[in-house]
């Protein structure tokens, strides 16, 4: 009997999707408070990097030095500018 009726497979049905459906989110306006550091830091940081990190690392480059020594040249100075500050002998 089963040779006489054919096997008859069925395979689930696949859908293919044509096209993927966006959802689109509403835009809402929020305020919201920048993490930056105050205006004061900044110009101060960007004073110390121009008037004296530039130059000095220039001038090692200059004279053969490592950036390792140029390194711990600058951060010798910048300590002793902190500090110089912080007592009261200069300002800047």
């Amino acid at each position: 009997m089963s040779i006489a009726k054919p096997l008859v497979i069925q395979h689930p049905r696949v859908n293919i999707q044509t096209k993927k459906r966006v959802v689109k989110r509403v835009v809402r306006n929020v305020r919201v408070q920048a993490a930056l550091p105050d205006p004061d830091l900044t110009n101060s940081a960007l004073f110390q990097l121009t008037s004296w990190v530039l130059p000095m690392t220039i001038a090692g480059r200059l004279l053969k030095m490592e950036y390792p020594e140029i390194g711990v040249g600058l951060i010798a100075l910048g300590i002793t500018k902190t500090i110089l500050e912080s007592g009261g002998i200069i300002h800047y």
